[in-house]
């Protein structure tokens, strides 16, 4: 079972993804849009990817990063930004995300990057 943590202020768009990566049954969606919601989660739940929203997050986006590399460092981060927060994911990169893209993004691209990251396919198994 992979479990995947999102940090979003668009739940909806998510459910959407999941659904759209529902024959996955392996792939699993935790929601959060604080990021101490998800900070406790991850403390006792492993995850093999974490996505962020940079743009719910801010300022605070570095120290999210640096905790949780703190609690689990091979876990994958995928940060989702706004253009206007470019000049935070390159101070980001330097943390080992394991990728970026710039909204706006298609429930497409992110069940995309979601089964590559994860390197999984939409197959069932």
């Amino acid at each position: 079972m992979y479990n995947v943590l999102i940090l979003t202020n668009d739940a909806n768009f998510y459910k959407e993804v999941e659904k759209k990566i529902s024959g996955i049954n392996r792939i699993k969606f935790h929601i959060f849009d604080h990021g101490l919601e998800l900070i406790n989660f991850f403390l006792t739940n492993y995850a093999q990817l974490v996505i962020l929203d940079i743009d719910v997050l801010q300022n605070e986006i570095l120290e999210m990063i640096q905790v949780l590399r703190t609690i689990h460092k091979e876990t994958k981060i995928l940060l989702l930004l706004s253009p206007v927060n470019m000049p935070l994911c390159s101070n980001a990169l330097t943390l080992g995300i394991s990728s970026y893209q710039i909204k706006p993004i298609s429930q497409e691209n992110v069940v995309e990057l979601i089964t590559t990251l994860l390197n999984t396919s939409l197959t069932h198994h």
